[in-house]
C-alpha cells in the first residue's frame, strides 16, 4: 500500500514539475499578440491588417531622402503579408502602438545588428544589448555606418551638463565643411566651410570662433543620463562615433 501512495505521490510530482516548466517556459511570450503586416511604411513603422500602426520600440531607421532609409524599409517589407507577434508596450502621441517585434528573431535588434537603424530610446534593460548591437555595426561599416576615409582619426569628450562637446583630429587639420553632427534622435549640427584640428561645439547660440563654434540650437542636445555622439562627413560616411550612458 505505501508503495502505491509513494508511487502515485511520485506521478503527481512529475506531473506538477512539468506543468511549471511548461508554464515558466511562456513567461515573457504571453504578453504577445499575433498579427499580419498589411503595409510597410518605413524602417521603423507599419500597419497591420486591423488598421493599427505600430512603431518599433528601442530604434530609429533613416527619414526619407536620408541615406540608408530605402534599405531600412525593404528589409521591413519581406514581412508583409506575413505573420509577426507584437508586445505592445503603449502609445505614443501620434496614436501609434510602440511594439517589440518577434518573427520569432527579435526583429528590432536585428535591424540595428544589420546597420539599418540607430538605437533611439532604449528601455533600461535592453540598453546594453542595443549598444553592443549599434558598435559591432558601426565598427564592421554595415549598412548606414560605411567607414569615412577619417575613421579612427577622432576622440571626443562630451559634457551633457554645460552642452558642449570636444572634437580633436590625430589626422591633422581637416577642412568640415557639409560635416555633420548628430545625437541619438534626429537633432544635427552641419559645419559651414571650416578647417580646423580641435574644437568646442557648444549647443547654445552664439558668436563662431576660430575653436569655438555654436551650434544655435533652442533647445539642449545632449541627455545627462545617456546619448550618442555620431559625426559623419560630407558623404554621410562614419568618423567617429561615441555612447554615454550606456
Amino acid at each position: 500500500m505505501e508503495k502505491r501512495y509513494a508511487f502515485l505521490l511520485s506521478v503527481f510530482i512529475t506531473i506538477l514539475t512539468a506543468s511549471n516548466v511548461y508554464l515558466f517556459s511562456n513567461i515573457g511570450e504571453s504578453g504577445r499578440e499575433r498579427v499580419a503586416v498589411e503595409r510597410v511604411i518605413d524602417g521603423d513603422t507599419f500597419v497591420t491588417d486591423e488598421g493599427a500602426t505600430v512603431r518599433m520600440l528601442n530604434i530609429n531607421t533613416p527619414e526619407k531622402n536620408v541615406k540608408g532609409y530605402e534599405e531600412a524599409k525593404e528589409f521591413l517589407a519581406k514581412f508583409e503579408n506575413k505573420s509577426l507577434e507584437l508586445e505592445i508596450l503603449g502609445e505614443e502621441k501620434y496614436g501609434r502602438s510602440l511594439a517589440r517585434v518577434y518573427s520569432p528573431e527579435y526583429i528590432n535588434l536585428k535591424i540595428v545588428e544589420l546597420g539599418l537603424a540607430t538605437k533611439f530610446l532604449v528601455d533600461e534593460s535592453e540598453k546594453e544589448i542595443f549598444a553592443e548591437a549599434e558598435r559591432e555595426a558601426i565598427e564592421n561599416g554595415l549598412g548606414i555606418w560605411e567607414h569615412s576615409r577619417f575613421f579612427g582619426c577622432f576622440y571626443s569628450e562630451i559634457d551633457p551638463e554645460e552642452e558642449v562637446v570636444l572634437i580633436k583630429s590625430s589626422c591633422g587639420e581637416i577642412n568640415f565643411k557639409d560635416w555633420v553632427v548628430k545625437d541619438e534622435s534626429r537633432k544635427e549640427y552641419k559645419f559651414r566651410d571650416i578647417i580646423f584640428d580641435e574644437v568646442n561645439l557648444n549647443t547654445e547660440s552664439g558668436e563662431d570662433e576660430r575653436n569655438n563654434l555654436f551650434w544655435g540650437s533652442s533647445q539642449n542636445v545632449w541627455n545627462n543620463n545617456r546619448d550618442s555622439f555620431y559625426l559623419f562627413d560630407s558623404e554621410r560616411r562614419i568618423a567617429h562615433y561615441e555612447f554615454y550612458g550606456y
